[in-house]
């Protein structure tokens, strides 16, 4: 994994659906101080305090620490979710893109944001409020990072945000990473990436 002046792109799913790759990160760019202060004007989702946690996390991320912790956590919670049989559905996907046989996967990030917004909603109906944020829970407890960013709350703001916007889901995500959560732009694309394989 690069160190200081890369990132290793995971562009997989935060459900453990994570598609490997690799994008290169200038050092200025690797934190939100930037972005917040471009913006100090705007009023963001999160505190400055979350913003810096969350970009340093996903700067610095272990792959397969992550896979594992998300693998566990549903493995832990799926009794939680409205469908708990959504769990095997997460779980071999998980397993699927682990072993590098994604193709299935690729296109789908090129759905129109509503489309995407409307899949992405369905899936997560079918994990639940409770059953959601119990898994989230679990992962920053093996992190040690609050990710706010994928809070239920968070993502039923983004997808309202999809529904509107002209482009992909993908886009979609990365422009309210932005815009609405004040991410740098290098990060909230490998954070998009990374969550668009949730349910899609």
């Amino acid at each position: 994994m690069m160190k200081n002046v890369g990132i290793k792109l995971v562009s997989g799913a935060i459900g453990g659906m994570l598609v490997i790759g690799s994008v290169i990160v200038p050092a200025n760019y690797a934190f939100a101080s930037e972005t917040v202060q471009e913006n100090k004007e705007q009023e963001f989702m999160f505190t400055y305090e979350e913003i810096q946690s969350m970009e340093n996390f996903f700067s610095n991320v272990n792959e397969k620490e992550f896979y594992n912790a998300f693998e566990q956590a549903i493995i832990e919670t799926q009794s939680e979710f409205i469908d708990p049989s959504v769990a095997t559905e997460l779980l071999g996907i998980t397993q699927q893109v682990q072993e590098k046989n994604t193709p299935v996967l690729r296109g789908k990030v090129t759905l129109t944001a509503k489309a995407g917004a409307k899949a992405i909603k369905a899936v997560m109906n079918k994990v639940g409020k409770k059953g959601w944020n119990a898994m989230l829970k679990k992962v920053e407890s093996t992190t040690g990072t609050e990710l706010v960013v994928l809070h239920w709350e968070s993502i039923t703001k983004f997808l309202d945000y999809a529904v509107d916007f002209n482009g992909d889901i993908e886009d979609a995500l990365e422009d309210f990473l932005v815009k609405k959560a004040g991410f740098n732009r290098t990060i909230a694309h490998w954070v998009a990436k990374t969550f668009i394989f949730i349910v899609l």
